[in-house]
């Protein structure tokens, strides 16, 4: 008969002497189960009396938290009595980082072991003033769209931490995670792998400024305020356009602001044909304004003075973003016998196309907070599917002097007709431009840039669906032009870097 005994656990916490030194603190850690610290770990401590000249010395970490941290001593302990500021030097995993902290209890133990108890307050040292509180502007991270991140658990084989993305700023993230992970401290550097609902992946090195504890859903949870070490302009990117997709940003001028600016914006806008009154309430008054922004209509206009009979002979394209009109355009279908929208300020000439094989492009509007992106691009390309599809194969427009080389490198032909319009400045001279919409798609006497940023997916679609045709030459010819895609969004980037016009937008919101 065996005379082994296997040890029960309550045998196996003795043995392991915790039972014995390892008093609750919960002042400390406010709930939050300490980790044991073995002596083995990497996790060094070094302390001293909140005075400047008196040396560090070397001092056993017990247990450790996000919020406290536990020592143990012997004869060193009896220097340090409750209610005593301290500097606390804490090394975790090779990463050193400085505390001042206030020594809350000192807790007797046999062995002439003492347990002295710390609260962790803020660094010693910080890079910048301002450490501990985020003072840039933040976005709230949609409940049902939280960016998830995972990161290598500091000084533990094969361990892995995981967090949820609560808020962004241009300054750093604020996390959350469970209540498990006990070795985040304040000071600590993680690269955090963070994964985006649209499938994006991003590497952010962040540096943890605070750590606490909030209740999300009914369950309390670790909160981390970190700020960015670097940020490379991918990354920075892929912020901006979470924050405009799923996030609480209001405008596009706001994520630029603080260089956060999107890779595109026509993502986060819903392009459909008006169909309210109250989507028609909002188009008018995008038209005015967009068009008082540029300055283009006389002193006293309203929106209602930017509607005419036109709009019910039409479809209105309206795109939203987040319920918000951003952009808007009027597309109108002509008969035979009936006049041009253009043919109330021209005589339409018999050497140009007919009428019933003309689509009119008026109204154009965009929102001057989300300009200088792709929401023109993603308007026109909307607007224009629907055109290819109806067998009219031209399409006219009218523009403004300083858009006409434009328009000429996007494709359109100058008429040689120009007017003005009585809602206008004297000095706003309009000018009639048309296309041939096939020859658009295909590239031909289009600039290369222009035709991969506004029209390259219309054609890839068409083609797919046999709508269009390309011929030998025309394959070629996109070929080529594909081939310059990538200096296309380059140049596209650029462009948003631009610093924004200096005009003020407060007074047309």
């Amino acid at each position: 008969m065996s005379t082994d005994h296997r040890p029960t656990t309550t045998e196996i916490q003795r043995l392991s002497r915790r039972d014995a030194y390892g008093p609750d603190f919960p002042e400390i850690h406010e709930g939050i189960n300490p980790a044991d610290v073995r002596a083995n770990e990497r996790i060094l401590a070094r302390i001293r009396r909140r005075d400047e000249s008196s040396p560090f010395e070397d001092i056993r970490v017990w247990r450790l938290s996000p919020l406290g941290v536990e020592l143990s001593a012997t004869e060193l302990a009896s220097q340090y009595e409750k209610g005593l500021s301290i500097d606390l030097e804490l090394t975790l995993s090779g990463q050193r980082t400085l505390f001042e902290g206030l020594v809350v209890d000192v807790v007797e133990a046999r062995d002439n072991l003492r347990i002295i108890g710390v609260r962790l307050s803020r660094k010693v040292l910080a890079a910048t003033p301002g450490l501990d509180r985020r003072t840039a502007e933040r976005w709230i991270c949609s409940d049902e769209f939280l960016p998830t991140c995972v990161a290598p658990t500091p000084g533990r084989f094969d361990d892995f931490m995981y967090f949820q993305v609560r808020d962004i700023s241009a300054e750093g993230v604020l996390l959350s995670c469970s209540l498990r992970n006990k070795f985040l401290i304040p000071g600590m550097k993680l690269t955090l792998t963070t994964v985006f609902p649209m499938a994006q992946v991003v590497q952010l090195d962040v540096e943890l400024v605070r750590v606490g504890i909030a209740g999300f859903a009914g369950r309390d949870r670790l909160v981390i305020g970190t700020r960015f070490r670097s940020m490379n302009e991918y990354a920075r990117s892929i912020l901006g356009q979470y924050l405009l997709q799923f996030g609480n940003a209001e405008t596009l001028d706001e994520l630029r602001k603080v260089g956060l600016a999107p890779k595109s914006v026509s993502i986060g806008v819903d392009f459909y044909n008006l169909k309210t009154e109250d989507d028609y309430r909002s188009v008018l008054e995008l038209r005015h304004l967009a068009h008082s922004f540029d300055g283009n209509l006389k002193e006293g206009s309203t929106p209602e003075d930017l509607a005419d009979i036109n709009d019910a002979r039409s479809r209105i394209v309206i795109g939203k973003y987040k319920g918000r009109t951003v952009a808007t355009a009027r597309v109108r279908f002509n008969d035979l016998d009936e006049p041009m929208e253009h043919e109330a300020y021209v005589d339409w000439p018999k050497t140009l196309p007919r009428r019933d094989q003309i689509v009119e492009v008026s109204r154009v509007a965009t929102h001057p907070a989300f300009r200088r992106n792709d929401l023109l691009a993603a308007l026109f390309r909307y607007s224009y599917m629907n055109l290819i599809q109806s067998n009219r194969p031209w399409v006219v427009i009218s523009c403004l002097d300083h858009m006409v080389g434009f328009y000429e490198k996007v494709g359109f032909t100058h008429t040689g007709l120009r007017h003005t319009e009585p809602l206008w400045k004297d000095d706003r001279v309009l000018n009639i431009m048309i296309v041939n919409t096939l020859e658009l798609i295909l590239g031909r006497g289009v600039n290369p840039f222009y035709w991969n940023l506004m029209w390259r997916e219309v054609a890839d679609y068409l083609s797919a669906e046999s709508v269009v045709h390309p011929t030998g030459i025309d394959k070629v010819r996109l070929t080529a032009y594909r081939t310059f895609g990538p200096l296309s969004a380059m140049i596209l980037q650029a462009m948003k870097a631009l610093r924004p016009r200096e005009r003020k937008l407060d007074k047309f919101r």
